[in-house]
C-alpha cells in the first residue's frame, strides 16, 4: 500500500461512475462495493467512486451499452443475457457444466477453469473490445447450479412433463433430455410464477435463488457434484476510453485489488448458501442429489452438448477450445485438492460449517494470481508499480 501511494502523490484525483446490481450492503452489491473501498484506499484517496445502486443507470441487459457509451465507467455484466451479441464467451457459458457443483472445492474450481478458460480464448476479449470495452477480469460466479422445485424431482420419472424455468440453450436442451419441459420466465416474474404453478421449478443458483426470495417455494433441490447444469458468469469491464486515459498505476491498481473482488464474491456466494440451506429446511426442504438414472441421463446430455460446442461458428477453432477448456477444468480439480479444499461436503453439512474464519482463501487467490491472472497485468509507458 505505501508503494501505492508513493505512486500516486503526483496523480491527479480520479472519479469513475460504477453500478451495482443491488442495493447497497446487499450480497449482490458487496463485491463491487468492497473492490471499490480497496482501489480508494490504497490510491491515498486519489481514485474515488460514484456508485449507482441497483442498476440504477442500466438494466442487467443494457450494462454493456452503458459501458460502451460511457454512461458508467465500470460495471460487471452478465454476456448470458446477449447471447447473440457475445457468442464465443456464451460458448465457454454453455460449456460451464463441465466444473464441479461441491459448495467449497467446485465453488473455487468454477473460478479458477473458467477465468483461465476465458483470458486464453482471444475471441472473448475480442467481443468486448469490438465493443469498446476492456476486459478486465472476464469471469466470476455465484456457484453451481441447482435444480429447485416445489415437489420432488431426482429421477427421470419424478422429472417427466415438469415445466422448468430455463436459462440459455444448453440448459434447456438438458432440461429437455431429462423428460422434462424447459420454458422461459424472467427474473422479475419467476416468484409468481412459481407461486401460481405456471412453472414447476427453476435452475439458477443458490444465490439467486435467496435473492428471488422463493425458495420457500421450491424447497425440493437438487445439486449433483457428478451431473451438473450449465451456469452463467458475469464479467468486469471498464469503458475503453475511460481505460486508455487512465495513467498505469490506475490500470496496475484496478487490476491488483481483484484479489479483493474474488475473495468478496466467493464469500457472499458461501453466505447466500448457508441462508439459502435455512430457508430450504425452513420450509421442510431438503437437497439431494440426482437418482442414478437421471445422473447418468444428464452426464450422457452433457457428453453430448461438448460435441455441439466442438462445432461452435463463435470460435476459430472451437474443437481445440473445448479440449483446453476440459484440460482447465480437471487441472484445477487438482489443484483445489493440492492446496487441501474440502471436494466432500454437502451443502447442508457446508452450511452448518461454515464462517468468515472457516476458509482461508489466500492460498487459492494467491494460485489464481500467479498461474492466470499476472501474465495479463497491465504494462506500458508511465510510471507504474
Amino acid at each position: 500500500m505505501d508503494e501505492y501511494h508513493s505512486a500516486f502523490d503526483d496523480v491527479e484525483p480520479i472519479e469513475l461512475y460504477a453500478q451495482t446490481p443491488g442495493p447497497q450492503g446487499s450480497l449482490v452489491s458487496d463485491k463491487m462495493e468492497i473492490y471499490y473501498d480497496a482501489i480508494t484506499e490504497w490510491s491515498g484517496g486519489k481514485i474515488t467512486f460514484e456508485i449507482f445502486y441497483a442498476n440504477a443507470i442500466a438494466g442487467a441487459t443494457e450494462i454493456d451499452e452503458a459501458l460502451a457509451d460511457g454512461r458508467t465507467d465500470i460495471d460487471g455484466f452478465s454476456s448470458a443475457t446477449r447471447p447473440a451479441e457475445y457468442p464465443a464467451i456464451n460458448t465457454l457459458i454453455n460449456a460451464s457444466f463441465l466444473g464441479d457443483t461441491s459448495p467449497i472445492a467446485g465453488m473455487l474450481q468454477s473460478h479458477g477453469w473458467l477465468l483461465q478458460s476465458a483470458y486464453g480464448t482471444d475471441e472473448i476479449s475480442q467481443e468486448f473490445e469490438d465493443r469498446n470495452m476492456e476486459l478486465l477480469m472476464p469471469s466470476y460466479n455465484g456457484g453451481g447450479m441447482a435444480l429447485l422445485c416445489t415437489d420432488e424431482a431426482a429421477s427421470l420419472d419424478q422429472l417427466a412433463g415438469r415445466q422448468i424455468a430455463a436459462a440459455g440453450r444448453t440448459q434447456g436442451a438438458q432440461l429437455a433430455g431429462l423428460n422434462a419441459v424447459p420454458v422461459t420466465a424472467s427474473y422479475a416474474e419467476l416468484y409468481e410464477s412459481l407461486q401460481r404453478g405456471v412453472v414447476d421449478c427453476t435452475a439458477t443458483s443458490i444465490q439467486n435463488a435467496v435473492l428471488g426470495g422463493y425458495l420457500g417455494l421450491t424447497p425440493k433441490v437438487v445439486i449433483d457434484p457428478d451431473a451438473g447444469f450449465a451456469l452463467t458468469f458475469g464479467s468486469v469491464l471498464v469503458n475503453q476510453d475511460r481505460w486508455d486515459g487512465l495513467p498505469l498505476v490506475a490500470q496496475q491498481l484496478l487490476f491488483d485489488r481483484l484479489d479483493v473482488f474474488i475473495e468478496t464474491n466467493i464469500r457472499t456466494t458461501w453466505e447466500a448458501i448457508v441462508q439459502g440451506v435455512g430457508e430450504v429446511e425452513d420450509a421442510g426442504g431438503v437437497i439431494t442429489e440426482f437418482e442414478p438414472d437421471a445422473r447418468e441421463r444428464l452426464q450422457s446430455i452433457n457428453e453430448e452438448q461438448v460435441e455441439l460446442l466442438e462445432q461452435s461458428e463463435a470460435l476459430d477453432d472451437p474443437a481445440t477450445a473445448l479440449s483446453d477448456w476440459t484440460t482447465n477444468a480437471a487441472q484445477w480439480t487438482d489443484i483445489i485438492d493440492e492446496l487441501g479444499y474440502d471436494s466432500e461436503m454437502t451443502y447442508s453439512e457446508f452450511a452448518s460449517f461454515y464462517d468468515d474464519d472457516a476458509i482461508d482463501l489466500d492460498p487459492f487467490v494467491d494460485e489464481v494470481f500467479e498461474r492466470i491472472l499476472m501474465p495479463h497485468r497491465p504494462e506500458g509507458s508511465g510510471e507504474g508499480t
